[in-house]
């Protein structure tokens, strides 16, 4: 009975103790920059711990215990930890310790869930051009007449996808300056005779 009791009491103790809450499974770190690091701890915890960086695959992490930082204020809550000095590792199935002292590294106050540390996911944005439509304002008389242009498009949407307003496109606008000149003549013809 009395060895339950200690059990008990064990178990109550380590579950209201210092707990990572980031990084965790479903949030981990990225490879790029200062990372996040936070916990919860209650009143009868130490004041301060030590960071490690595990990962029992020394394809991933050649040297285990890697220490971030030592002497953290554990009333913070949160701190930021910056990379080491050859960069944060990439794979998967890192821990954070959080530990007594550089010292003791054996003496583990709390564990984080496994995580990845994978490089930061690039927004992708589309690759749709945007196409540029003239103004639709007419900018010639509504009684001007065009001459096709000779693919035909007399306006509207063109083989390439770009949309042009009626009557105009970019293989006929030479057409209507030279048919709006030939205008100003046969009106000035007209009034001449």
């Amino acid at each position: 009975m009395r060895n339950a009791c200690v059990v008990f009491l064990s178990f109550a103790v380590s579950a209201l103790a210092y707990q990572v809450t980031a990084p965790s499974a479903s949030k981990g770190w990225t490879d790029t920059g200062a990372q996040t690091l936070t916990w919860q701890r209650v009143d009868t915890d130490r004041l301060n711990f030590t960071v490690v960086l595990t990962n029992e695959d020394r394809s991933v992490m050649p040297i285990n215990d890697q220490v971030l930082a030592a002497q953290v204020d554990g009333t913070l809550l949160t701190t930021v930890l910056n990379p080491p000095s050859a960069g944060w590792p990439v794979g998967q199935h890192f821990r954070v310790n959080l530990v007594k002292s550089p010292e003791e590294l054996d003496t583990i106050l709390a564990q984080s869930n496994e995580f990845d540390i994978l490089p930061p996911k690039e927004e992708t944005t589309s690759k749709t051009g945007t196409t540029l439509r003239p103004s639709t304002t007419p900018t010639t008389p509504a009684t001007q007449t065009t001459v096709p242009s000779g693919n035909g498009n007399t306006g509207g949407d063109s083989a390439d996808g770009s949309t042009n307003p009626p009557g105009i496109n970019s293989a006929s606008v030479p057409t209507i300056a030279h048919s709006g000149i030939l205008s100003v003549f046969a009106l000035l013809g007209f009034f001449l005779a």
